[in-house]
């Protein structure tokens, strides 16, 4: 496969980042991501193997796709994670790679994700308050998570994201609190407009409206710059403070949808490649891989399932009419988000 062809869409968009959900297994039950419950777990055999994961990295990386983010479920459930991490490192072509973690299981991994060279994470905590932290992960210790942000710090991940979804009634009243954290810890703080995902539906607080209260709390919040335009981290904008303790970014894929700059697809736990996370439209990649031992045939039906991709999502249309047939009814957990 010598011959550069970029993935491209209908739309112009060219494809160069791919999130991978490794397992669907999680040891939180996030009210956003998966029944209370619980969800019955992929097999053995119906979660994609770590070889097909490689092979189909190897083969991206080859037409454009350069970034790499790791996650689940919670990835650090799975065994064997950091030597998959380590690999896909070390595919040419690969020139970013992170991790979204719960941060439970930091404390244990911390060492030797860094040692094999990670350096970006992202970490999820929606509550800095234990019995609310609670009732949104429906179990787990805030402890174990605060403990594990902290030797992260300490061993020298940069950046550490925190993704903080806003839930109305639940952690809405917690703004501030997350702001004085990620100042105090010199975060990357991200709030997250709750996404109707899995058949959840709850009431979103915009990013205009956090932006507000906490520019009623901090008068030199603002906007950051990168050259001469605002900074966007991913689908993120940016905002920060004279004194550079923190960025709090704002995540809208409700209020501020980004679609039109889309260059993302996801891998799901059970091998599916997933051209849009709002659609429940999905491709077997493993039968592809499986079929075809030459990765140029390979190329050319991703090609394929990427003209397929749509242009944007219709978030609004599924929170106002819960009947909807487009919803996306497939839960966090097998995703990846």
């Amino acid at each position: 496969m010598d011959k550069y062809k970029p993935l491209i869409d209908n739309f112009g968009r060219q494809i160069k980042y791919l999130r991978i959900s490794v397992t669907d297994r999680c040891n939180l039950r996030c009210v956003y991501c998966m029944p209370e419950n619980g969800v019955t777990p992929l097999s053995h055999d119906e979660v994609i193997s770590y070889e097909d994961i490689l092979r189909l990295v190897n083969i991206l990386s080859k037409h454009g796709v350069n970034k790499i983010r790791v996650t689940g479920g919670e990835p650090l459930v799975r065994k064997g994670m950091t030597g998959l991490i380590k690999n896909i490192s070390g595919i040419k072509g690969i020139k970013d790679i992170s991790m979204t973690t719960n941060g439970v299981l930091l404390e244990k991994y911390a060492l030797e994700l860094y040692n094999i060279g990670l350096r970006r994470i992202n970490i999820s905590l929606d509550s800095l308050n234990e019995e609310k932290f609670f009732r949104i992960t429906r179990t787990g210790s805030l402890k174990d998570v605060l403990s594990g942000i902290k030797l992260v710090k300490k061993k020298g991940f940069n950046p550490i994201k925190i993704n903080t979804v806003l839930i109305r009634g639940i952690n809405d009243d917690e703004i501030i609190d997350f702001v004085n954290f990620a100042k105090e810890f010199g975060l990357n703080l991200r709030f997250i407009e709750y996404m109707p995902i899995g058949g959840n539906i709850a009431e979103a607080v915009s990013s205009k409206e956090t932006i507000e209260k906490i520019k009623s709390k901090f008068t030199d919040f603002g906007p950051v710059s990168a050259g001469k335009t605002t900074a966007y981290d991913g689908v993120s904008r940016s905002f920060g403070f004279k004194d550079g303790k923190a960025v709090i970014g704002f995540i809208s894929p409700l209020s501020e949808h980004f679609c039109g700059d889309c260059n993302r697809l996801r891998l799901t736990a059970s091998g599916n490649l997933r051209p849009c996370l709002f659609y429940d439209n999905e491709y077997n990649i493993k039968n592809i891989l499986k079929e075809n031992n030459d990765d140029d045939e390979v190329f050319e039906k991703i090609s394929d399932i990427i003209k397929l991709k749509l242009f944007k999502h219709n978030f609004d249309m599924k929170t106002n009419n819960r009947e909807c047939l487009s919803w996306a009814n497939d839960f966090m957990n097998g995703i990846g988000g």
